[in-house]
């Protein structure tokens, strides 16, 4: 059963020894914190910079490790989801090098793009087991999904599916992170000690935000904690029609694309909110929406080819490998 336990957004210890829990407001987990040097405010200069995210991440043994934290050293990646409109990019530019692309459920399995990270949250087996496969992929799911009963995996062949033996642990280069199932749309998003993805029933009686759950919320929270502090969403539509749903192969009948409809709007809002408080700017954090027509309207417009010239800036498609072993 995921945590209902809750920070208070104030002060902070940068190091290890912080977990979000006090009733006061203090970012402290041992008594030994309370004389600590290396606590941080919100408010002070340098706080994203000496910040240490403290996202519970485990290894396919569930041991909790901060081994993939800050992988990205601050640099740029795109957010990749599911709207039809990244079928109108020219896709095939996120293999360019210098480009690191996450991928939120099956649209990581898009044919016209090998993603370099994946995210789920529903049932593994409602994603392609090309994904799971796949070694060149990072692999999220939440840590409940390593459980035998709560890791299935299917495969397709010749449009029919087939339970498979292997479980989530078997599959190569996976990775398990906490997950909360309550949002507030301010700094706690950051200083939980898990990614929140919105709000279920719990969440609601919790923080009294509406009933909505999205796994956008944690490809974000996910690649924040992996370094990057610029970020291009790719895919975003916001908008769903039974004729335009998702990128790839699946339908939605009018009731289902209301609901989506209804769900964008409440994370369109809670995303205008993090966005005019200021939480991204505090935690250094820049978004970018690649789709100028997309319902969700918290980040500014910034054209596809121009994110890509920002991300490949200063890396060499084509490299001189010559005479690099000389003296």
């Amino acid at each position: 059963m995921e945590s209902a336990e809750f920070p208070q957004p104030s002060i902070g210890c940068s190091y290890s020894c912080s977990l979000p829990t006090s009733t006061q407001g203090c970012l402290l987990r041992l008594p030994s914190c309370e004389n600590c040097q290396r606590k941080l405010s919100l408010d002070q200069p340098d706080f994203s910079a000496a910040w240490q995210d403290q996202l519970e991440i485990v290894d396919r043994t569930k041991q909790q490790t901060h081994a993939l934290r800050h992988l990205l050293a601050g640099g740029k990646a795109f957010l990749m989801c599911g709207g039809p409109s990244a079928n109108q990019q020219p896709l095939e530019q996120l293999a360019y090098k210098g480009v690191f692309t996450f991928a939120v459920n099956n649209v990581a399995a898009h044919p016209r793009v090998r993603p370099q990270a994946f995210v789920c949250s529903d049932p593994p087996k409602k994603f392609s087991y090309s994904i799971w496969a796949d070694p060149g992929i990072l692999k999220f799911i939440p840590t409940p999904k390593f459980k035998p009963n709560r890791s299935k995996l299917r495969k397709k062949e010749l449009g029919a599916f087939i339970n498979l033996p292997q479980r989530t642990s078997d599959c190569p280069n996976v990775w398990g992170f906490k997950r909360h199932s309550w949002l507030w749309p301010d700094e706690r998003f950051f200083l939980s000690d898990g990614a929140c993805w919105g709000n279920h029933e719990a969440g609601v009686r919790l923080t009294d935000q509406p009933k909505t759950v999205s796994t956008m919320f944690l490809g974000l929270r996910i690649l924040y904690y992996l370094g990057a502090r610029e970020i291009y969403l790719l895919g975003v539509d916001f908008h769903m029609t039974p004729q335009a749903g998702y990128s790839f192969g699946q339908g939605r009948d009018q009731g289902a694309s209301d609901s989506n409809n209804h769900a964008y709007g409440v994370i369109n809002n809670w995303f205008c909110q993090l966005q005019q408080n200021g939480t991204f700017a505090k935690f250094g954090l820049t978004i970018y929406n690649t789709y100028e027509y997309s319902g969700l309207r918290a980040f500014a417009y910034l054209p596809f080819e121009q994110a890509i010239r920002r991300a490949t800036k200063d890396i060499e498609q084509f490299p001189d490998l010559s005479d690099w072993y000389n003296s």
